[in-house]
Formats: C-alpha cells, structure tokens, sequence
C-alpha cells in the first residue's frame, strides 16, 4: 500500500482471520542471559510463551516506581510444539530492559514465543554512539543463541520468525529486513527538522553522532531467517536508503503514531510500505501503563513526566489497537505462505 491505511482499511485487516479477540491462553515467562554475547557487552532475553495454566510463580515482570508490571507466570510448563518466534527490541538508547514486557504478553496470548532482547544500556553518550548498528547486530545473535539452545530450539519453528521493534528498536528491526541508513543523511540528522530524541544528550556529552563507525553503520544486518518486521514508530526513518527497502527480503509493516513521521510518505512511495497509524498515540504510549505517582516521580528526579503524560485509558486503547493489529500482521506473515 502506498500511504497510511484509514481507520476502514485498518477495520478490514483485523477482520482477517488468524487471530481471534479473546482468544487467550497462560503467559510464562523465563529469562536467557549471555554476557560473552555481542560483541562482549552481553545479551540479555526475557522469553514470554504461551502455557499451560496453573504453573509457575505469579510475578508482575517490569513493575518499578515509574511502570506497572505485566503478569505473566515464572518458568511455567510452555505449550507442547513448536511455535513462531518473534524477537522484540522495545525503545530507545536509554530505555529500561522489559519496556516491552506488555506487547510481549500480548503476543504470546496470541501463540507465540516472544524474545525481549536487551543489550546492557548505555550509561552515557559516549558509550551509546555504537548502539544504532549494535541493536540489530544483538537481535542477529540473540537468535543464533535462542536456535542453538537445547530447551527452546525444540520449542522454536525456526521456519517462522519475525522482528518487532519500538524507536531504535524499530530501526533495528528494519536492518535485519535488509534496510540501509544513508551515512550522510544520518550524520546531518541532529541539524534537520526532525532531530532524533537522544541529540541534545550527545550534544551534553561532546559527542558527535555523526562520529559513528561507518563501516558498522553501513554494514548490512540483512538476517534471511526473518520473514516478517514491524517497525513501530521508528527512529530514523528519513534516513533509511529507499531502495534498500524496496528491495527488503521480509513482509515490513510500519506503524505510524498520530502525527505522521518524516519519511513515511517517502517510503510508501518508493519502497510500498504500507503504514498503519495507531490512531491517538504519541511515542509514549508505546510503554508500560503508569503507576499513579509516576509522573510525580519523574519529574522530581528530572525525568521528562511527559512520559506518563496520558491517562491509563487512552494509552490502554493505543495497546489495543497495537496489540491486536500486530497479530493480525503477524498470522498473515508467519501462518500463511509468504
């Protein structure tokens, strides 16, 4: 499709069937650690699933001050056979591990095995220069790790993989479906109308972004075991090579936030990506619901309380149509020939 798909057209992709509303099942969730993984920095999974009900310890995953937390149950006995994967790779440079922990609920209530993927953070500029070609780099090895692991290659349909991701999580999700950042489009980013949000951070730390390594900037990320992307407000969309993506070797969705991103008609145009706005979303609204006193709490230890600036039912509704939209994409992408 080649422009934003209208409230209709997204009517009728949910109508499509492969995922049914209320179609639920028990959520278990496990943990992978590897710190010799990517390139020594190490990686770390959160793994939901879907399970058999009853087992495991109740636990709230990615609950703090600022977040409420996901249920899901700890080390419950997963369903029997093997099952889709999709690798998730939530936020930007500085966002906490588990920021994803809801949609991966959500998707694996809806059949599959959802791999959380979480590098260790930057803890300044300086170390976050890497992290635009690190994220994909780390999302290629945390499935060699998940293929080549005992318990869960016998779990995994390595025949069904796919690739969400949210902010730079998105970007690295469109790299690994073949999509190139143009290194001079990139360097000028922080001096166009739309700078990325960790800018005036590098400019706090004397860093250059544009002092990337550009052979790892540029080196293709391409992984032809994914089949299928969904880029969710992604970073650095005007960046991208067209043609790289016209060219993409997986099924790519791109969902939009209200307000449309600079790229995406570009894009549509160029490389026939269809984009799906979640209707009433800002890029905040992709995170955890707040707890009631978490705004307060950000903005006394100078956090950006704009981050849990909507209330608990307008960012529910944006999981909703998220959620759901998401399955939806993905049973066409991974249960049906491609």
């Amino acid at each position: 499709m080649l422009a934003r798909l209208t409230g209709l057209a997204l009517a009728a992709l949910l109508a499509v069937p492969g995922h049914a509303a209320g179609d639920k099942t028990g959520v278990g969730v496990s943990s992978m650690i590897r710190p010799e993984a990517n390139f020594g920095r190490g990686v770390s999974m959160t793994i939901w699933y879907p399970a058999q009900t009853g087992g495991g310890a109740s636990e709230l995953v990615g609950r703090n001050a600022v977040f409420e937390g996901t249920p899901a149950q700890r080390e419950a006995s997963p369903l029997p056979g093997k099952l889709p994967l999709v690798l998730l790779s939530h936020g930007g440079r500085r966002s906490s591990e588990q920021s994803g922990a809801w949609l991966a609920a959500r998707l694996a209530e809806g059949g599959y095995i959802v791999a959380e993927v979480s590098g260790q953070r930057p803890r300044d500029p300086a170390t976050a220069l890497g992290e635009i070609w690190r994220r994909p780099a780390e999302l290629g090895q945390a499935l060699d790790l998940l293929l080549n692991d005992p318990d869960w290659q016998m779990r995994i349909d390595e025949t069904r993989v796919a690739v969400a991701g949210v902010a730079l999580g998105g970007t690295a999700a469109m790299m690994l479906a073949g999509g190139m950042i143009d290194e001079g489009a990139y360097a000028r980013n922080c001096w166009t109308a739309h700078p990325s949000t960790d800018c005036e951070w590098f400019a706090s730390g004397g860093i250059d972004p544009a002092s990337v390594d550009p052979q790892a900037l540029t080196l293709s990320r391409q992984d032809p075991r994914v089949r299928a992307v969904l880029a969710i407000a992604p970073e650095y969309l005007a960046e991208f090579r067209a043609a790289s993506l016209a060219e993409r070797g997986a099924q790519m969705t791109i969902f939009g936030l209200d307000e449309p991103a600079p790229g995406e008609a570009r894009l549509a145009a160029q490389a026939g990506i269809e984009v799906l706005p979640l209707e009433g979303a800002d890029l905040y609204d992709l995170f955890a619901l707040c707890t009631p006193g978490g705004a307060k709490l950000l903005e006394e230890e100078g956090g950006d309380p704009a981050l849990c600036g909507s209330t608990a039912e307008e960012r529910s509704a944006v999981h909703e149509q998220l959620a759901e939209s998401a399955l939806d994409v993905l049973g066409r992408a991974l249960l049906l020939p491609y």
